[in-house]
């Protein structure tokens, strides 16, 4: 049974993965947020990525999921995004997720 759960998994986070260039910014948010809930290492890279989508949604939804995720990778684009994105909400999520971090010296 926990075979096929784990399986299941995977083939679900490649299918987010490749959510995240769709066209429509509602299945790039969706599958951001899928993978945050996932928490799979995998994913780290693909949000890291997503965290210059065009569309701030999706970059504050990469943010919160990275955060969870908790993967050292994702603190310098965190940081940056923090201080240097457009957005208000995507720059506070990008906080949110460094705080996330166990190192309180990041936040």
């Amino acid at each position: 049974m926990a075979e096929k759960i784990i399986a299941h998994r995977s083939v679900n986070m490649e299918s987010n993965i490749e959510a995240l260039r769709n066209e429509d910014p509602n299945v790039r948010w969706e599958a951001a947020r899928a993978l945050g809930v996932i928490r799979d290492p995998r994913a780290v890279e693909p949000l890291i990525a997503a965290l210059g989508d065009r569309d701030p949604d999706v970059r504050r939804k990469a943010a919160l999921s990275l955060g969870k995720i908790r993967d050292p990778k994702a603190v310098e684009p965190l940081l940056t995004c923090s201080v240097k994105d457009e957005n208000q909400v995507v720059r506070w999520a990008a906080a949110w997720g460094l705080g996330k971090f166990p190192d309180r010296k990041i936040a």
